[in-house]
This record gives structure tokens, C-alpha cells and sequence, in this order.
């Protein structure tokens, strides 16, 4: 099983949630994806979706805010949330479980290290956390979003990323 989750604003317009539903009309519908969306804190999101479940892929999409026009692959989650940490005797920060990435458009795509301190570096490091002390094999990949990139062309080039690393078998 994959779960695919996006975050979302009150009204689904932000590029995260936009290109999460261009991207289940590019996935083969053949697989078995668990597609979500996640509204405000992702602390329930993770109890329900996280905690108690078992995938082979987790891959998040959310909104980067600062500049730029590519898609981040971001590569570490850090234990920060806001100012504070997330859990005060977990690591610093801690490596995503990133599923193998021998192909990428470097027009479109950056590998970077910098998830921010809010909620998709939350999610990021609850998941990865949570991935590590329990053993799994899962691969789990994060995407922050260009917030004015076109959701159909990021879908695309998603799908394109997934496919060409072979991510969904």
C-alpha cells in the first residue's frame, strides 16, 4: 500500500492540494494508493494514517513558501516545530528514508535540506520517527511545491519521477 498525502487550506486551492488531485489522474488506478488530506496540524493526521499502518511508500506534498520554481525532494527532517522541539530527547534531525532517486529533471527537481519548522517538517519527522523506531522498509519522500507552480505540470512531472525511479511497485 502508498499513501499519498497532501496539505490543504480551508478552501483547496493551494498548490499541495491542487496538484494532489491532478496527480490521481496521472497514477495508474491499478495500484493501491491511500490519497488524503491533511488540514492544519497533521497530529491527527499521523495518529490515524501514520501510527497504526503499514505502506511501502509515503510520499508528502506541500507548499514551500520561499522562492524559487522547483520542486524540492527534501532529503532531512529536523525536531523543530515552530520554535520549540517536537519531542525534546528525539535526534536533532534525522534522515527521510528516501526511496532510490537515480533519475530526476534537475530543471524541475532540487535535492535539498531544508524543510522549515512547520507543519510538513512536523509530519516529516513524526513519519520518519516513527519509520525508524519500528524497523519498516518503508521509503518515504517529501515534496514542497513551488507555491506558484502550475499544479498539472507538477502532477506530471511527480507521476514522471515516481514512474522513471520505479517508486510505485
Amino acid at each position: 500500500m502508498i499513501l499519498i498525502y497532501a496539505f490543504s487550506n480551508q478552501w483547496g486551492t493551494n498548490v499541495s492540494r491542487r496538484t494532489y488531485s491532478e496527480l490521481q489522474r496521472y497514477l495508474p488506478q491499478s495500484l493501491q494508493i491511500n490519497y488524503q488530506v491533511i488540514f492544519g496540524h497533521p497530529r491527527s493526521f499521523a495518529n490515524k494514517y501514520i501510527r497504526n499502518d503499514k505502506y511501502s511508500l509515503i510520499i508528502g506534498l506541500g507548499d514551500f513558501w520561499g522562492e524559487g520554481e522547483k520542486i524540492r525532494i527534501e532529503t532531512i527532517a529536523r525536531n523543530v516545530y515552530g520554535k520549540k522541539s517536537i519531542y525534546p530527547l528525539a535526534p536533532i534531525k534525522i534522515e527521510l528514508n528516501l526511496p532510490e532517486i537515480e533519475m530526476y529533471e534537475p530543471s524541475v527537481f532540487e535535492i535539498t535540506e531544508n524543510m522549515g519548522t512547520y507543519n510538513g517538517n512536523w509530519i516529516a519527522f513524526e513519519t520518519q520517527l516513527i519509520i525508524n523506531k519500528r524497523n519498516l522498509k518503508t521509503k518515504h519522500l517529501f515534496l514542497h511545491l513551488p507555491k506558484r507552480g502550475v499544479a498539472k505540470f507538477l502532477a506530471k512531472n511527480i507521476a514522471d519521477l515516481t514512474g522513471a525511479n520505479q517508486m510505485l511497485k
